[in-house]
């Protein structure tokens, strides 16, 4: 395959081989308009691709290699399985574009399955957490935890706000106060309007942003993090996910062994679970998704109320 490639492929782009597609395929994920932690994963996927198929022309490619290779990786690590078919199937759609190859290898090929294993976050637990991280953690891990179940917002999203970030909205001609978020992982653009409630818990958005006005000093001209500790500085992605573990193990007793505990991001579950409830309609732009069905899935409790002896009452409207 390397004498067709040196040779034919010079003329043929189907004899080149996969390593070569790779590095123009790679400039083109480089060049979408996604983070950089998209980016530098999507990278490693590139990477272990052309590991396993990178000497092998790109129009030899057949599907049963590329079966056998997901379903190595499924053996071990079926998340990244699932993954890997996602790009592979991405890297050769985009070969049939550029006119490498006339077909697709990956047509066909079964996406693994992968049993969901991360359990659901009830407002029980969420309370106890809150409790013990009002008690014995730093005063930005309480407000944190109130933040992400009122907002319904991402880590990186939580990290981010400010209270410059609240200002109106013209809203049928009325200006309507709204706490703005530009999504970090999409771009998306919400404002939610501070008056949106969680009877649950009793609190309003501007309940939760004016309770973290007075835990840390604030700047000269009033602004500051929502989120952020004595130094005024917001924490980092990795010390809000360990606080929420810690609050976990300390308030909760050990989850299932053949189960992962929840992470702060379920939280954004538990929101769009708690507004659904209440009846908030527009679940779907609190959460900044782009199709319902995404939102469908945040929504679903993953046999939650059945585990705990729940009943689904049917609405009389």
């Amino acid at each position: 395959m390397s004498f067709l490639s040196a040779t034919l492929g010079r003329i043929v782009h189907k004899y080149r081989t996969v390593a070569e597609w790779a590095e123009i395929y790679g400039k083109v994920v480089a060049a979408k308009p996604i983070q950089l932690k998209t980016k530098q994963n999507r990278a490693g996927y590139i990477k272990r691709i052309v590991g396993e198929l990178g000497e092998r022309s790109v129009g030899a490619v057949r599907p049963h290699e590329i079966a056998a290779f997901i379903g190595d990786v499924a053996a071990e690590h079926p998340h990244l399985a699932r993954r890997m078919l996602i790009e592979t199937r991405d890297m050769f759609r985009e070969a049939v574009n550029y006119g490498w190859i006339d077909r697709d290898p990956c047509h066909g090929i079964r996406t693994p399955r992968v049993r969901v294993a991360r359990l659901r976050l009830t407002f029980e637990q969420w309370s106890a957490m809150h409790d013990w991280a009002a008690r014995n953690s730093p005063p930005w891990v309480s407000r944190m935890l109130v933040l992400a179940l009122v907002t319904g917002q991402r880590r990186g999203d939580l990290r981010a706000m400010r209270f410059s970030d609240v200002w109106p909205e013209q809203v049928d001609g009325v200006a309507v106060p709204c706490l703005h978020i530009e999504q970090q992982k999409t771009g998306t653009r919400v404002a939610i309007p501070t008056s949106l409630r969680l009877d649950a818990l009793g609190m309003t958005v501007a309940d939760a942003v004016a309770q973290c006005r007075d835990y840390a000093s604030l700047e000269d001209d009033g602004d500051a993090w929502l989120v952020r500790k004595t130094t005024g500085a917001p924490p980092v992605g990795a010390s809000m996910s360990w606080r929420f573990e810690q609050a976990r193990e300390g308030a909760l007793p050990p989850a299932d062994a053949d189960a992962d505990p929840p992470s702060l991001h379920e939280c954004r579950s538990l929101a769009a679970r708690m507004y659904d409830a209440q009846g908030v309609r527009d679940v779907q732009t609190l959460l900044g998704h782009s199709h319902a069905s995404m939102t469908e899935l945040y929504k679903d409790d993953r046999g939650l109320d059945r585990r705990h002896g729940r009943w689904k009452v049917v609405s009389l409207g």
